[in-house]
């Protein structure tokens, strides 16, 4: 069984339409499971802790899925070479802010010496592994564009060009969100594989709504994730 989860019911939409789901609660959050049970969709809510509370939740009151697949919408740095529109895979996943601002500028967890996770012989600081699908990602076929690179997670959304270049001085990602490190974490602890697909709703920069498409982010990254599930 593959465990999906979004952190939004808009997100989630385009995925879950058109096939029949039963609904029910785990840890106070919704999950939606298919009539054929090969899937569970998971509502975390928005942001880290959401996350984190939510998939913890449903790892210790449920049979562990073979695999979790993040989903939703990530605003595109202008280094990355993604549009709005097109739909990228993480290759790691990082959390952007979460280290220590001094004189000398920001630096994250690794130089404190303390890991946020410790898991066989590896430590893990700011950045947290995520399963290499590459092969299988080569394979999709779209009019939009699928790429593949580090995402950052953050607490509060870039919404000035200051901001978006600090973090990609500092981190070099291919978008921006406010989950996918802490589902990645929460993941690695408990041992499952986890991926991470964000349609491009918008880049980041000065923010201007009006330059969003959050349906087509959505639908897009909906429709790459069907497909990959019919390849793993």
């Amino acid at each position: 069984m593959i465990l999906v989860v979004f952190a939004t019911e808009p997100e989630a939409a385009p995925f879950m339409e058109g096939e029949a789901w039963e609904q029910e609660n785990t840890g106070l959050k919704p999950i939606f499971r298919s009539a054929s049970g090969k899937t569970d969709v998971l509502i975390s809510g928005m942001g880290q802790v959401n996350t984190a509370q939510a998939l913890t939740a449903y790892f210790e009151k449920n049979p562990r899925p073979e695999l979790v697949i993040m989903g939703g919408i990530a605003g595109a740095f202008a280094g990355s070479g993604a549009m709005v529109g097109d739909v990228c895979f993480a290759t790691e996943e990082i959390y952007a802010d979460t280290g220590i601002h001094s004189p000398e500028g920001f630096t994250g967890v690794e130089k404190t010496g303390i890991p946020l996770v410790e898991a066989g012989d590896m430590k893990y600081y700011n950045r947290f592994p995520v399963r290499d699908l590459f092969c299988k990602i080569t394979e999709l076929r779209f009019t939009f564009k699928i790429i593949s690179g580090p995402f950052a997670t953050v607490s509060a959304v870039s919404g000035t060009d200051k901001a978006a270049a600090r973090i990609e001085e500092a981190w070099n990602p291919l978008c921006e969100n406010m989950e996918g490190a802490a589902a990645a974490h929460v993941s690695l602890m408990y041992g499952v594989p986890f991926v991470e697909a964000r349609g491009i709703s918008n880049m980041v920069e000065d923010r201007d709504r009006a330059r969003w498409d959050i349906p087509m982010a959505c639908a897009n990254c909906a429709a790459v994730i069907r497909k990959l599930m019919e390849k793993i």
